[in-house]
């Protein structure tokens, strides 16, 4: 930024001193036709500008959900990050997604640890591998597409993060 600030700078003092050259050379008509220059000189620091703006306003937009927001075919997907590194996926979106008929109970009794109520206000969590175990089960074309989705962009990137850092699965 400071860059962009320099040369704006510059080429500001460039066109005042042109105009004021003008002025002094042939007259108020002259300065008045230098200012073109200041319209060829400025308009690509004011561009940048423009595009450092936006890209600093996306920036704050996304910040709260950097590295959080997933969206399956134009559904958004909550995921939780745990201090192990492990996902927590919404089973709520999970049953948006799928439709699938199983029940709380049932599915706590079938994956113990890899579903819980998790957040505030607690709402029921697949982890990434249980919920991988659960889509595998299911054989619609739809919970199969789903399950390659979280396979990719949620459950392997975990897995790599826990693997770069060294955290172990936990042994039932």
């Amino acid at each position: 930024m400071s860059e962009l600030a320099r040369s704006f700078a510059w080429r500001i003092a460039l066109c005042v001193a042109c105009s004021w050259l003008a002025w002094r050379v042939a007259g108020p008509v002259a300065a008045v036709t230098s200012i073109a220059l200041v319209g060829l000189l400025l308009a690509h620091p004011l561009l940048e500008l423009l595009g450092l703006l936006r890209h600093g306003v996306r920036e704050v937009t996304w910040r709260p959900v950097q590295g959080r927001h997933w969206v399956y075919r134009g559904t958004p997907v909550q995921v939780i990050e745990g201090v192990d590194h492990r996902r927590w996926i919404r089973a709520c979106d999970v049953r948006s997604i799928v439709g699938f008929t199983a029940s709380d109970g049932a599915l706590r009794l079938s994956y113990p640890q890899g579903f819980q109520n998790l957040g505030e206000p607690p709402v029921p969590h697949f982890s990434d591998d249980a919920l991988l175990l659960h889509l595998a089960k299911e054989r619609s074309q739809t919970a199969l597409k789903f399950r390659h989705w979280v396979e990719r962009e949620i459950a392997f990137p975990a897995r790599r993060l826990r693997e770069r850092y060294g955290v172990h699965e936990a042994e039932d």
